[in-house]
């Protein structure tokens, strides 16, 4: 029965770490969760900053799903939800957000789906994942699991020596039986990895301010109202064609936009051949998304009627007017966009001034948010990837250490005797078991270690034998006999060699 319940025990114990891989382990060794610590209120109000996901990776994704993915726009991880699906192209949006994101990622990209939501989670992991107290809990993890380990060893020593010369030596890897001692090594590696890297992780940010070029992007057109005639085919102009004033006085300039988001205000920029020049403001700043449209409205006799008024005062002749249309852009982040659109207007007409011009482009040097990364003999990691490793190493290490301590405890003495063979096989001798000579000292050592360094000191051997769940370790020299006895304490064995003299 005992043997059946240690079994069940191991199994306990490898099903519970089996568990804890599956659900826990991730990307980055493997497995298959993320755990993304959100910033900001995009996803207001079910999440605020400082909450802890956990997403996990799916076969499948749908509309409504909340999803984290790697943004190549932003180049960051966003947790967005689904709003639509096309030929695999996934379009998201923030639950607070009035506008779409500009990525559409596919499957490829994604880190998972939102499986837990802890409020202020990150918040805590933060706190309790801070080097200091990484660094103390595998301390106590190493240090309480050898000693556990050490401390039963001693416990059923004493039953068996007397109490003298006992030892005091500081409990090491030797602790676990030979079979377990790299699986121990393994550990401890790892615990120290797990420390060494939440060290050089949670002592830095997680994001830095990188240089970024962002492209933008704008086209214009225009579009008037007019009375159905023979000058159109219909009630409506739109650029390229020309706008004829006898049939309309207002002309709606129109812009999409395409880039980073910011703030938008539009001008109008007057000028003639003779140098003048004078500037209408057409729309006050307001907020200004991808993909947006905007419109600003033309009075072509105002316009006019500004041009004429300073000609009469500088005696220049107006001719045609230019009117350049000037939206100014101020991107989230850093940059300015500032595309331009030239329209002219005369006694008879607005037209566009190059009418292949209708759209404008630039690239914008400035600065974007960007992960943060360790880098070590040309291999790195981002900065909250390595903070999510290290803990897992940490993690798997304390289940390791538990699992080994465990399979210590259950082995008992029997592998006191194996660790004792394999580290001084040179000094061991194996005998049958031999009758000490009468009336000669025999002195009980606290452990073998003792009589290890007899033999080293005189150059003897350590004969050992075994009976009945005894092993005897003995160093005889030319006055005494030093002697070491392991006991497997089991209710049908006892200590049964008679040794004469003692």
């Amino acid at each position: 029965m005992p043997a059946v319940i240690r079994t069940l025990r191991l199994l306990g114990v490898a099903a519970l770490a089996a568990t804890l891989w599956l659900a826990l382990s991730p990307t980055a060794l493997g497995g298959d969760t993320s755990y993304v610590s959100t910033r900001g209120i995009s996803m207001a109000p079910r999440f605020s900053t400082g909450d802890l996901a956990v997403v996990r990776s799916a076969q499948s994704y749908a509309v409504g799903d909340v999803v984290a993915y790697r943004s190549s726009t932003l180049k960051t991880i966003v947790m967005h939800r689904i709003v639509a699906v096309d030929n695999g192209r996934f379009t998201f949006k923030g639950d607070n957000n009035d506008f779409l994101d500009r990525d559409t990622p596919t499957q490829e990209q994604f880190l998972g789906k939102l499986a837990i939501r802890i409020p202020q989670g990150g918040v805590w992991l933060k706190r309790f994942t801070s080097p200091p107290a990484l660094a103390a809990y595998t301390f106590l993890l190493l240090a309480g699991g050898t000693t556990a380990v050490t401390r039963r060893r001693r416990r059923l020593e004493r039953r068996l020596m007397s109490p003298r010369h006992r030892s005091t030596t500081m409990p090491t890897l030797g602790a676990f039986p030979p079979a377990l001692q790299p699986l121990a090594a393994g550990a401890a590696a790892l615990a120290i990895a797990g420390i060494a890297l939440a060290g050089l992780s949670f002592t830095r940010p997680t994001t830095t301010t990188a240089a970024a070029d962002t492209s933008a992007s704008m086209a214009f057109g225009y579009r008037a109202s007019v009375a159905l005639s023979a000058a159109y085919d219909g009630t409506t102009v739109v650029a390229p064609q020309p706008v004829f004033r006898t049939l309309t006085d207002a002309v709606d300039v129109t812009f999409t936009y395409t880039g980073r988001p910011g703030r938008i205000a539009v001008d109008a920029e007057l000028s003639t051949a003779g140098g003048w020049r004078s500037t209408l403001p057409l729309a006050a700043p307001r907020t200004v998304a991808t993909g947006q449209q905007g419109v600003v409205r033309l009075q072509l006799s105002a316009l006019a009627a500004k041009a004429l008024a300073a000609a009469q005062v500088t005696g220049i002749p107006p001719g045609p007017l230019t009117v350049t249309v000037q939206p100014k852009i101020w991107l989230d982040g850093g940059g300015q966009f500032a595309p331009n659109w030239a329209l002219t207007l005369n006694d008879s007409s607005l037209s566009i001034a190059e009418p292949l011009t209708a759209k404008a482009a630039i690239t914008i040097a400035g600065t974007r948010e960007a992960p943060a990364r360790l880098s070590a003999l040309g291999h790195g990691m981002e900065v909250s990837t390595a903070r999510t490793t290290s803990l897992v190493a940490l993690a798997l290490a304390a289940l390791a250490g538990l699992a080994l301590t465990t399979l210590a405890r259950l082995s008992g003495p029997v592998a006191d005797t194996e660790r004792v063979r394999a580290r001084h096989k040179d000094l061991l001798l194996a005998v049958l078991p031999i009758t000490l000579t009468p009336g000669r000292p025999v002195v009980d050592v606290t452990d073998v270690e003792a009589l290890v360094r007899l033999a080293e000191r005189y150059g003897l051997l350590v004969l050992h034998w075994q009976r009945s769940g005894v092993t005897t370790y003995v160093v005889q020299d030319e006055g005494a006999t030093y002697r070491f006895r392991s006991w497997v304490a089991t209710a049908a064995d006892q200590p049964v060699i008679e040794l004469a003299g003692a």
